[in-house]
């Protein structure tokens, strides 16, 4: 009982937390980051109301500019999470700090899932305050709230799953800035080439008829594709590149619950690899 209150009253998290909150930095980057998803609903609006459409409440306008802010929303997290997490262990072995807080009665894991915790809990942070965004456009329609909470799982597990490839780097490197870019370099590499992989795969390299099980890795790995099954229409029509094998819809939409599984294998590897990268080596005989 004493070490799982550990990992959650984690004063490596606390203090993290509360340098994050001084000053006017967090406050600002949340303002910024509602108003970036603010504005892009507006335009999309806008621009769905252009020309002689009736203005007013209409479901695929709801469908459409939700569509847009789940992806965009995606895409700062990507941006926003490796930016977060690769400097968390490396940023403490350029102060030499890190040897201090190794030698404190905190294990190597509970200083490990503090710093992601830490690391993590300002994305889910700009996530929350996004809610209002996505309250309003509900109001619309052309979506439910099942999907919509859908939605937020699989950007909980991405969050969480970027927080634990970048703190790996973390770990695995001494500097910031090579910790940084490894991070955004995997992380961006992997979604931006993964639906080519998969495209090349069903639709050029193999017969429809006769479609490889192993082609799937990339849309089990993708947060792209889990969002995209989690949300629904209009975003699931992505899921329709992996038909050869995924011929049914109902097997496209389990794309978002298998991603969060093997997602969660990964953070459990990458975690553990990390403690023990960082695990302070134990005096012989």
């Amino acid at each position: 009982m004493t070490a799982w209150w550990g990992f959650v009253r984690n004063p490596v998290f606390l203090r993290e937390v509360r340098v994050r909150m001084r000053g006017w930095r967090t406050p600002g980057l949340i303002v910024l980051y509602v108003g970036l998803l603010g504005l892009l609903a507006l335009l999309i609006f806008a621009a769905s109301m252009k020309g002689n459409r009736p203005a007013g409440f209409a479901p695929e306008v709801g469908g459409i500019i939700y569509a847009a802010l789940a992806m965009f929303q995606l895409v700062l997290l990507v941006l926003a999470v490796p930016g977060l997490a690769a400097g968390a262990i490396a940023g403490e072995r350029e102060r030499q700090t890190l040897d201090l807080l190794l030698i404190t009665r905190l294990s190597a894991a509970q200083v490990v899932v503090g710093k992601l915790l830490a690391a993590t809990g300002f994305a889910l942070l700009l996530m929350f305050a996004s809610l209002p965004v996505f309250g309003l456009i509900f109001l619309f329609g052309g979506f439910s709230l099942y999907r919509l909470g859908l939605s937020a799982v699989v950007y909980v597990v991405t969050v969480l799953l970027l927080g634990a490839v970048s703190l790996y780097f973390s770990a695995v490197y001494r500097r910031t800035q090579t910790a940084v870019v490894a991070a955004y370099g995997v992380v961006t590499t992997w979604i931006l080439l993964s639906p080519l992989f998969g495209a090349l795969t069903y639709h050029v390299f193999f017969e429809r008829d006769n479609p490889p099980v192993w082609g799937l890795i990339f849309a089990y790995t993708n947060p792209a594709f889990g969002l995209a099954a989690a949300a629904g229409q209009p975003l699931s029509e992505m899921t329709r590149l992996y038909t050869p094998i995924l011929s049914t819809e109902a097997l496209r939409e389990a794309i978002w619950w298998k991603y969060c599984l093997i997602a969660l294998l990964i953070i459990g590897v990458l975690l553990w690899r990390t403690v023990q990268r960082i695990q302070p080596l134990k005096s012989k005989g």
